[in-house]
């Protein structure tokens, strides 16, 4: 009788308002509503009878029935952009543009995206701010962070932005300024390419600016709805700007990069970056750089996060700092 219940009131609201977008779970329950995205193992859905999203568990689902159009990647490597139905055997059936049909399980889908019509549907973002406070040396720590995201059938574009702002008595302070631009474009079997550029200033290596553009191919060595895990390689053109200008100096160099990120976690997500640079044209320089955070998602796509970032160069100049880190906490926001 609940199951009966459930199908009729769905079905209601399906006639009522006009949406389409159903999922069943696992005990048989089901939804109608309009389903936004899935990313994480977490599906963002949204109902008419709620003025708060749902967000769901994706291994708690069992059926998906999809009235709009959605970018989907699967765990072999593939991407398909179409129209998703379950069939009697509880596979799902994505319909594509040109008609083909691409077969799989529903626990082979990785991720799920609305692709509206109209430029500004197509972005996601955040931004995080923290302070610290304290009394001992007057110490002062102040953190901005952004993030925007740029979602299309087979590109994605991400442009980040990190400062902070450190003051403490009898030390000089400290301004860093971290931010980026990366594009990258999906390929077959979970490959894919990318170019980046970045930009560093820091005032405690006495650096005014370094300006990286980097391209290269990489892979997705393992991608589910669980964790990911990513290498990749490339080259990068260095050019650094120190507050002598005399000690100016350009340079070449190979990059080697991974990246793991875990989430099946409730409401909390783990990601880890590291990336090496050995130099190709100043003999036995090596750099390399660590981005690691937990997330914590809070209610009303509020999270609070706490961040570690590692930069080492073996051949610093002009400073002495070989390593250089920055630990932070704050609480952000999330435009999903």
């Amino acid at each position: 009788m609940k199951n009966i219940f459930g199908i009729f009131f769905s079905l209601f609201f399906m006639l009522t308002f006009g949406q389409k977008d159903t999922i069943t779970f696992k005990n048989k329950d089901v939804i109608v509503g309009e389903l936004k995205v899935m990313e994480s193992n977490v599906l963002i859905f949204k109902t008419s009878y709620s003025d708060k999203d749902f967000n769901i568990e994706f291994d708690k689902i069992t059926h998906l029935n999809l009235e709009h159009r959605y970018t989907i990647s699967f765990s072999n490597g593939v991407r398909a952009y179409g129209f998703i139905k379950t069939n009697k055997d509880n596979k799902v059936i994505v319909t594509q543009s040109d008609n083909s049909t691409i077969e799989v399980r529903i626990d082979q889908i990785v991720s799920l995206r609305k692709i509206d019509e109209g430029f500004w549907h197509h972005f996601k973002g955040s931004f995080d701010f923290g302070y610290v406070l304290t009394q001992t040396n007057n110490s002062q720590q102040l953190n901005f962070a952004g993030t925007l995201n740029y979602y299309s059938e087979n590109w994605t574009q991400r442009a980040q932005y990190n400062q902070l702002f450190s003051r403490q008595d009898d030390v000089e302070d400290i301004r860093r300024i971290d931010a980026s631009f990366e594009s990258k474009r999906y390929l077959k079997n979970n490959w894919f390419i990318y170019a980046n550029i970045s930009f560093l200033s820091n005032t405690s290596q006495d650096l005014e600016g370094r300006l990286t553009p980097s391209f290269g191919p990489g892979n997705y060595l393992v991608r589910n709805n669980k964790l990911f895990f990513l290498v990749g390689t490339g080259l990068t053109y260095n050019i650094e700007q120190y507050t002598d200008s005399a000690d100016n100096k350009t340079s070449t160099e190979a990059i080697v990069l991974t990246q793991f990120s875990m989430f099946n976690f409730k409401n909390i997500s783990l990601f880890t970056s590291l990336a090496g640079y050995p130099s190709l044209s100043e003999k036995g320089r090596f750099r390399a750089g660590v981005n690691s955070n937990v997330k914590f998602d809070l209610p009303f796509d509020f999270y609070f996060k706490t961040e570690l970032q590692v930069n080492y160069d073996n051949q610093p100049f002009p400073s002495n700092i070989k390593t250089d880190y920055v630990f932070s906490t704050g609480v952000g926001w999330e435009l999903k």
